[in-house]
C-alpha cells in the first residue's frame, strides 16, 4: 500500500499527529491513517467537481449514501438495515452526541465501559448525564456487574464494538446475552460500531442490529476507510419513524445539522468501490500489531495482547510507574508520542497503560516500536 506523502502529513495531519510534533518525532497517537485511501474516492469526487456547483443535499443524507450504509451493514455486518433508518452526520462524534441528546436528559444514567473511547463519556458529561462504568474483558461483559450498577435512573447500555482501546470484539452470542439483559431491564442499547470495518478474528463482525431491533448504532468512515478529515459518520435508528424524530429534534430538517455532500460522495465511493483497499489495509495493520505485540512482550516491563479488532494497541506498564511522566519522557528522550492511559482519555481503567495507533507503514511501525522498546529497556529499572 502507498504511504501518504510525508510533507503533506507534516502540514495537514493534526490531532496530536505529524503536524503537531517536531521533525524527527514519530506520533503513534490519534487513530488515523498514514497510507493513501482508495483511488476510487479521488476519482468519484473529481467526477462530481466537474459540474462546478455545490447545491444543498438532502438534509438527512443523500439517498445513495444511506443506501450504501444500509447495504454495507446488511452484506458485511450480519444486520438488517433499511436506508430510511440511516442519517448522515458530521462525524461519528456528532452521531454520538445527537443520539445522546435525543434519548437522554440531565440526570439520566448510562452504563459505559472502563476504559473506553473518551467521546462516549465526554458527550454524556456535556449533557450532565451520569456515567457508570463496567469492565469489559476478552470473554465479554459480566451481567452480574451490570446488575449492580442499574438503578431506576439508568436509561441506556452503551457498548463499543470493536472496543477502543482494548480491541475486544463481541460475538453474536455475547450480543444476544446483552440484548436479552437490556430488554429485561427496559434499557436501550447504543452501539458504537465505528471500528467495525477493522476486525482480525476469523468470525465475521456482527452488528447489534442482528440481535436487537431497538438498538441505536453510531458509525463512521475514519477508521475503516481513512476519511477522518472529511468528518463523515452515520446514525442507524431502530426504524424510520425514530430516524425522522431525531432528525427533527436535532435540527437536520432546518439545516442546523447535516453532513457535507462531498463527504457523503467520498464515503459512498469508499464503501462501494474501495472495500478491497480496506481489506488490504486491515492486513497491513494486523501485521503491524503482531510485530508490536511480539516486541513489547519481549521486554521486561511491558505487556499487551493482540486485539481482535481495531488498529490500536493498549500496552500495560508496571503499576509503580507514573503513566504521564513515562509518556512525557518518551517524547523528550525517545522522540516517540503515544496516548497516555489517563482517566481524561479513557476512564480510570486505563491507568497503568498507554495506547498506540498503527495505521501506518511497516517502516514507521518498526522504528516507533523499536524506540519504545529501547527506551524502556534502558530506563525501565530506574522508573
Amino acid at each position: 500500500m502507498k504511504a501518504t506523502d510525508k510533507n503533506f502529513l507534516s502540514e495537514n495531519a493534526f490531532n496530536m499527529r505529524w503536524a503537531n510534533v517536531e521533525e524527527g518525532h514519530i506520533p503513534l497517537t490519534a487513530a488515523d491513517w498514514d497510507i493513501e485511501v482508495s483511488s476510487a474516492v479521488r476519482e468519484t469526487v473529481n467526477a462530481y467537481l466537474q459540474f462546478n456547483s455545490f447545491p444543498y443535499g438532502n438534509n438527512s443524507g443523500m439517498d445513495a449514501f444511506k443506501k450504501t450504509i444500509a447495504n454495507h451493514f446488511n452484506q458485511r455486518k450480519n444486520a438488517v438495515v433499511n436506508p430510511e433508518e440511516v442519517l448522515a452526520t458530521n462525524s461519528a462524534a456528532k452521531a454520538i452526541d445527537d443520539v445522546y441528546s435525543f434519548l437522554l436528559k440531565e440526570g439520566d444514567e448510562i452504563l459505559i465501559a472502563d476504559p473506553v473511547d473518551f467521546l462516549l463519556a465526554e458527550c454524556a458529561r456535556r449533557k450532565n448525564v451520569i456515567i457508570k462504568r463496567y469492565q469489559q474483558r476478552s470473554n465479554g461483559i459480566d451481567l452480574a456487574e451490570l446488575d449492580r450498577l442499574v438503578t431506576s435512573n439508568t436509561k441506556a447500555l452503551v457498548i463499543c464494538n470493536p472496543h477502543n482501546p482494548l480491541g475486544y470484539v463481541l460475538s453474536k452470542k455475547q450480543l444476544e446475552t446483552l440484548s436479552n439483559w437490556a430488554n429485561e431491564k427496559g434499557l436501550v442499547i447504543i452501539s458504537d460500531e465505528v471500528w467495525s470495518d477493522i476486525v482480525h478474528t476469523e468470525e465475521s463482525f456482527t452488528s447489534i442490529r442482528a440481535v436487537n431491533s431497538n438498538a441505536w448504532i453510531v458509525y463512521g468512515l475514519s477508521k475503516g476507510f481513512g476519511l477522518a478529515g472529511l468528518r463523515i459518520g452515520a446514525i442507524i435508528a431502530p426504524n424510520e419513524k425514530q430516524a425522522a424524530l431525531l432528525a427533527d429534534s436535532q435540527g437536520y430538517a432546518r439545516t442546523i445539522e447535516g453532513a457535507s455532500t462531498l463527504s457523503q460522495i467520498a464515503a459512498t465511493a469508499a464503501i462501494e468501490k474501495g472495500w478491497g483497499h480496506t481489506q488490504e489495509a486491515v492486513s497491513l495493520f494486523k501485521k503491524n500489531l503482531e510485530q508490536a505485540v511480539s516486541a513489547f512482550n519481549k521486554t521486561d516491563f511491558l505487556t499487551c495482547e493482540m486485539p481482535q479488532g481495531t488498529f490500536v494497541l493498549t500496552v500495560r506498564h508496571p503499576s509503580t510507574w507514573n503513566t504521564e511522566i513515562l509518556c512525557e519522557r518518551m517524547v523528550n528522550e525517545a522522540k516517540i508520542h503515544v496516548v497516555p492511559g489517563l482517566e481524561k482519555w479513557f476512564g480510570p481503567g486505563a491507568i497503568g497503560s498507554f495506547r498506540i495507533s498503527l495505521a501506518t507503514t511497516p517502516d514507521i511501525t518498526s522504528e516507533g516500536v523499536s524506540r519504545i522498546c529501547s527506551w524502556v529497556n534502558t530506563y525501565g529499572s530506574t522508573l
